[in-house]
């Protein structure tokens, strides 16, 4: 309750949760460290006594994660698998998808808000095949939903796309600071 402080519902979601947005009367969290481990995980620590499911080689964390918390039912949340550090979480303007950024496979996820399902793996740099990765970490669609715009970190670049489920595609990059990590789309100015 933001007038009292008082916590009202508690849910359960992922291993290290980083964003959460609110689309279709759901809350869409995305979970750094993707879902809980269960008794046939390999783990390692996260800190203050949590567990992440990690590789058997490098031992760090090997998947995301995005729980989905329909705020109308008392029901644990729906955890859907995506590339490992989910981070960054946008809804287009109509309320139809989420889309969500996984630093660690350089990918983005398109999720479709009435099925929660992945529509679309859209790759976030600009050659897939380029050695070095973009670690794309924040999102902000403009007014029309058309474009997506992207903080890809290790570029120093925000990636535009031309958003169109199943048809999305990079248009460029805007070069810009030191690995940005945050990103708004100014309707009123049409900048970001």
């Amino acid at each position: 309750d933001a007038g009292t402080g008082r916590r009202l519902r508690l849910w359960d979601v992922g291993v290290e949760p980083y964003d959460v947005v609110l689309a279709q009367s759901k809350a869409y969290v995305s979970n750094w460290g993707g879902r809980r481990p269960d008794t046939n995980s390999v783990t390692g620590p996260a800190g203050q006594q949590t567990l992440v499911r990690v590789d058997l080689i490098h031992h760090v964390p090997n998947e995301g994660s995005l729980s989905v918390i329909d705020l109308n039912l008392n029901r644990p949340p729906v955890e859907i698998l995506t590339g490992p550090h989910a981070s960054g979480l946008a809804v287009s303007p109509n309320g139809r998808y989420v889309v969500l950024a996984s630093a660690g496979s350089d990918t983005l996820s398109v999720i479709n808000t009435r099925t929660d399902e992945i529509v679309e793996t859209i790759c976030a740099r600009q050659n897939p095949g380029d050695l070095f990765g973009a670690q794309p970490d924040a999102l902000a669609f403009d007014k029309s939903g058309k474009k997506l715009f992207v903080c890809n970190g290790t570029q120093n670049a925000v990636a535009v796309f031309q958003f169109n489920p199943g048809k999305s595609k990079l248009l460029g990059l805007i070069p810009v600071g030191w690995f940005p990590g945050a990103i708004v789309f100014d309707a009123k100015r049409d900048q970001i």
